[in-house]
Order: structure tokens, then sequence, then C-alpha cells
């Protein structure tokens, strides 16, 4: 029988800090860039790049200490009118972690830090949802069985 994995199991590690208690929920989407050529005896397959992204839903916490908007923000545009520490072409490092009942598996890599939306709703909580792109050939996928 399957074990049912939840996003309780998930992890979100982003240029060192754990954000993973504002994320409601995050993806991970590789797309392979897939050439065909069409051979003699028949089609063979070459895989170009494999471009991937991550998909944040989330808690907004702008204007909170540590928070993973205003990170993201200080990475894209930098501070102030000198924008110091700006860096939007510069990959921030992540790890995302799922754990299983036999096993963990670690995605890590880099992503390119995008300023995340900013919105209010009266009273209600602010949920916000943003993509960043992966940094090219960063991606990678390590599993380990639980002790």
């Amino acid at each position: 029988m399957a074990t049912t994995i939840t996003g309780n199991e998930l992890t979100l590690v982003i240029d060192g800090n754990d954000y993973h208690p504002q994320v409601l929920n995050v993806e991970l989407t590789v797309e392979d860039t897939q050439e065909t050529y069409e051979t003699l005896s028949g089609p063979v397959y070459k895989t170009v790049t494999q471009p991937f992204s991550m998909s944040v839903t989330m808690l907004a916490d702008w204007g909170e200490d540590g928070g993973l908007c205003s990170a993201l923000q200080g990475k894209a545009l930098g501070e102030g009118s000198g924008q110091t520490g700006r860096a939007p072409d510069t990959g921030v490092a992540f790890t995302m972690t799922q754990t299983g009942a036999s096993h963990n598996t670690a995605f890590t890599g880099n992503v390119f830090p995008k300023v995340p939306p900013s919105s209010g709703a009266g009273a209600t909580v602010t949920e916000i949802s943003f993509t960043l792109p992966g940094e090219r050939g960063t991606l990678e996928v390590e599993t380990t069985a639980n002790a």
C-alpha cells in the first residue's frame, strides 16, 4: 500500500533560511527541452537542457525580520538609492526536502530572485503566489534511506 505524503513532510530552505512555516504550497517543475532527429533507422532523441522553476504560494511576510519576501526583494532590487546588494542575475541556493516513510528526497539548486507580489484584502491573511526561475545546470536530486 502506498504511503500518502503531505506538505507537512516538506521543508524549504532558501539562501540558508528555513521558510517552510509560512509556505502553503511549493512546486518544483522540470521541463525537458528535447530535440528529435529523424535518422535512417528511425527517430533519435536528445535532451538539450532541463530548465526548472519553483512556484511558491505563501503567507505574505513583508515587513517581518528574516522574511522571504524581503530577502528576495533585497536580492532582486537591492536596498536604498544605490541598490546595494542587487544581484538579480545571481542564483540563490535552495534545498527542498521531501520526507517519506522509508527515505528522504532532497532537491537542491539555485533559483533567480524575483520580487514577490504585495497585496492585501481587509482583515484576511494575505496569500501570494510567484515563480522563481531556476539557474540552468544547478538542479540535483539525492535520495537517502531513513535511519
